[in-house]
């Protein structure tokens, strides 16, 4: 039964993103700009999602940080009852 589950997920997850990539392909070959534009916009998306990315990845890890000291906490006051 997982089995069938996990497999049903990845054949989502492989669908969404061949999606995504030939609509960014296709968005590429009809775009109305140059070249030269798109790769500057491209350029420009990148550096954005980069520093999303980042910022992202930084709150993600501060509140990991955070759960593990009130686990921590919570794991020594239960030892010291």
């Amino acid at each position: 039964m997982q089995e069938n589950s996990t497999s049903s997920v990845k054949a989502i997850t492989l669908l969404f993103i061949g999606g995504a990539v030939l609509g960014s392909v296709a968005g590429l070959l009809f775009a109305p700009k140059s070249g030269k534009e798109t790769r500057k916009e491209i350029k420009h998306y990148a550096m954005k999602v980069k520093k999303d990315v980042a910022s992202t990845a930084l709150r993600t890890k501060a509140g990991i940080e955070a759960a593990l000291e009130k686990g921590r906490a919570l794991l020594a006051e239960s030892t010291a009852a």
